[in-house]
């Protein structure tokens, strides 16, 4: 529900509205959460965490680590933040572009623990290949080389690579 409300921008009093059909019609002893608040407090349990970082509006630099304290952009002199109103006291800096960072290992993690996705996790290493046809990158010269380099690492059938999915962008054209 989460992430129907993320992907078409439901209104937070939308979203408690929605959950709260969902629970007049269900059982009385059921344990969907009342409003979106105990929602999220629900899902935060799972330790699927996030870091927000600020970023320079033009993407050319991110404000972290050892430019944590930085206010313009070295590149641009962008500033870092919004321009604060005349009639507030003590208002927070506002960052003009934020990003969010998912660190990818808990949601491993959290991929592993699951019985039913665990299998497909280690389908490369238990999928036999068909000569001649490439049907996966497992089966690509690319993804032999690297087992070949990297024997130890390819001995193990839990071991994750990673790609890059562009999804129809190409970033060098």
């Amino acid at each position: 529900m989460l992430s129907i409300k993320a992907e078409y921008n439901v209104a937070r009093e939308c979203f408690n509205q929605f959950i709260g059909l969902l629970k007049e019609t269900n059982p009385t002893d059921n344990l969907i959460p009342t409003d979106l608040y105990r929602t999220k407090k629900l899902v935060s349990k799972l330790g699927l965490t996030y870091t927000k970082i600020d970023c320079c509006v033009n993407g050319c630099m991110l404000y972290f680590k050892e430019d944590i304290a930085e206010i313009i952009c070295r590149h641009y002199n962008a500033p870092r933040f919004k321009p604060k109103s005349r009639n507030r006291r003590k208002q927070k800096d506002v960052p003009v572009s934020r990003m969010f960072y998912f660190s990818i290992i808990p949601r491993l993690q959290q991929i592993y623990a699951s019985m039913r996705f665990a299998a497909h996790m280690r389908w490369h290493n238990d999928h036999i290949p068909q000569e001649g046809v490439i049907t996966h990158p497992l089966e690509a010269e690319a993804w032999k080389y690297f087992d070949r380099t990297h024997p130890t690492f390819a001995a193990e059938p839990r071991n994750v690579r990673l790609g890059l999915c562009a999804d129809g962008f190409t970033p060098f054209s």
